[in-house]
């Protein structure tokens, strides 16, 4: 009885070792599988957009069209997955606008060498440009202010506030008439549209004058010429006249270039080496009042009506389509910016009062108050002048 007396005080001793030992791995065994994640920056993306955009209507549907502008300032590459455009009063409900990543394969350049792994790649210190064509059906408006949302494969960020009314739209006349006239390169998000992916860096800052520039030609059966493709008198719309789409004063107008040889690609030679001031050839340049201008380029040589300081009111004869500057066949190129300046401003969206576009069987679809979007055939004349 004794001995037993002597090794009760031991059993206790080592029954509470034992709890004690079993609390302590189960406090490491807590810390193993729940580890203090290592502190970290945010997603180290900047992001911006140099112009804020303004709404306008084609067909059925309201259209922003602007650049978003990224830059990774980290030293390892940020794999975009998404990018949603978000109402900036209610960021916590559905998106607005949203881009996968098979649709962002078509928006997105980068500057320099791409990632081939399969993603849509932006290096350490690379910067890349979003070309954002964001639509919603008539009748729903884009809120006033929008945020973007961008979605990696491990992280996302909020930020590049915009507004979506950044100017006043404006309503014209058509910068040509009759039928048959196709709105090459017009407003739209293709990745081939020249004037789409048009932005420079001037004056040490992105702009893009021609976002909602349009080469108008004529086309029949989608053909823009007939006969020898090196006349331009071949060209349908060679010689047509050009008119003014509202009432401004001429600040600029230039005459007596020549008009090219036509030509595309390695064909493409112009009559006079191509310098900044000549790009636009033969051109014609309306201040249209609120900071608005318009531009028309490549004109015919000799056929200018006005000259610097005119004043003209809308509809007049401005002069004729021809093949000068930067020109690789007949057409007009028009634009609205907020410049004076070639290409130093911004492209800025407008409407025209009256079109047709054209199908198959006619001319049949009445729009008012529009803008034509890329590759849409219209036809301007009016019912009372047909």
């Amino acid at each position: 009885m004794k001995n037993i007396g002597q090794k009760i005080p031991f059993l206790v001793f080592m029954i509470f070792s034992l709890i004690s030992l079993n609390r302590l791995c189960a406090q490491n065994s807590s810390v193993k599988t729940n580890p203090t994640k290592p502190f970290s920056f945010p997603l180290q993306l900047e992001m911006h957009v140099p112009f804020d955009p303004t709404a306008f209507q084609s067909r059925e549907k309201t259209f922003l069209i602007y650049e978003l502008y990224l830059t990774n300032f980290s030293s390892s590459p940020i794999r975009l997955q998404r990018i949603e455009l978000l109402d900036e009063n209610k960021k916590n409900g559905n998106p607005l606008v949203s881009f996968d990543s098979i649709q962002l394969k078509t928006m997105v350049k980068t500057f320099g060498e791409d990632l081939q792994d399969g993603y849509l790649s932006i290096r350490g210190g690379q910067s890349a440009v979003v070309y954002v064509e964001a639509k919603m059906d008539r009748g729903m408006a884009f809120p006033d202010k929008i945020a973007h949302r961008v979605v990696t494969e491990d992280n996302s960020l909020e930020g590049a506030e915009i507004r979506t009314h950044a100017t006043k739209l404006q309503v014209f006349t058509p910068p040509v008439e009759g039928s048959g006239w196709i709105a090459a390169d017009g407003p739209g998000n293709s990745v081939d549209n020249h004037h789409r992916r048009g932005n420079i860096i001037l004056g040490g800052r992105a702009v893009n004058s021609r976002r909602f520039a349009i080469d108008w030609k004529k086309v029949k059966d989608s053909i823009s010429f007939s006969g020898d493709p090196k006349n331009v008198r071949s060209y349908f719309c060679y010689g047509e006249k050009i008119f003014a789409v509202a009432d401004g004063t001429i600040i600029s107008a230039t005459d007596g270039l020549p008009d090219n040889i036509p030509g595309h690609g390695k064909e493409f030679h112009p009559a006079v080496p191509l310098t900044f001031e000549n790009l636009p050839g033969n051109h014609i340049v309306i201040d249209l009042r609120n900071g608005h201008y318009a531009y028309y380029m490549h004109m015919k040589p000799g056929s200018l009506r006005v000259k610097t300081g005119d004043h003209v009111r809308k509809g007049q004869l401005l002069g004729n389509i021809g093949n000068s500057g930067d020109a690789r066949e007949p057409h007009v190129h028009f634009e609205v910016t907020n410049s004076p300046q070639l290409l130093l401003g911004e492209g800025i969206p407008y409407m025209i009062d009256y079109y047709r576009l054209g199908y198959q069987k006619g001319f049949d679809d009445v729009r008012s108050h529009e803008l034509p979007k890329e590759k849409e055939i219209v036809d301007f004349e009016k019912p009372d002048k047909k």
